[in-house]
């Protein structure tokens, strides 16, 4: 549960630091790099605890989405409006996977009333 708060706060920076950016979707290659790597890490920590599994799956594929968009930049120039709309888009759906998966708890399976 840690861990999936933790990848809320980093999907939740990731839109912000994006969206207030100077020119918008400037973030630097590096924060990009460390938010990704994050995330994969505490998407695998996640797993153990996780209600269901694709949770935490689809944040490491986001998580390595995000660090192979700042590998991308490095190289090649892309420009600013691909960025923001990319690491938006990220920030958003790895905070709202996250925190999915710490609000669902499925009820405990009830055993059968015997007759």
């Amino acid at each position: 549960m840690i861990a999936n708060l933790l990848n809320v706060l980093i999907g939740l920076w990731l839109a912000y630091s994006v969206i207030f950016a100077m020119p918008a979707g400037e973030v630097s290659n590096i924060a990009l790099a460390v938010s990704g790597i994050a995330v994969i890490a505490l998407a695998t920590w996640a797993r153990h605890t996780d209600a269901r599994g694709w949770y935490s799956a689809t944040n490491l594929v986001m998580g390595g989405i995000v660090l192979l968009g700042a590998l991308v930049r490095w190289a090649v120039e892309v420009t600013a409006l691909v960025s923001f709309w990319a690491i938006l888009l990220l920030g958003i759906a790895i905070a709202i996977i996250a925190l999915w998966a710490v609000l669902y708890r499925p009820e405990p399976a009830r055993p059968a009333p015997s007759s």
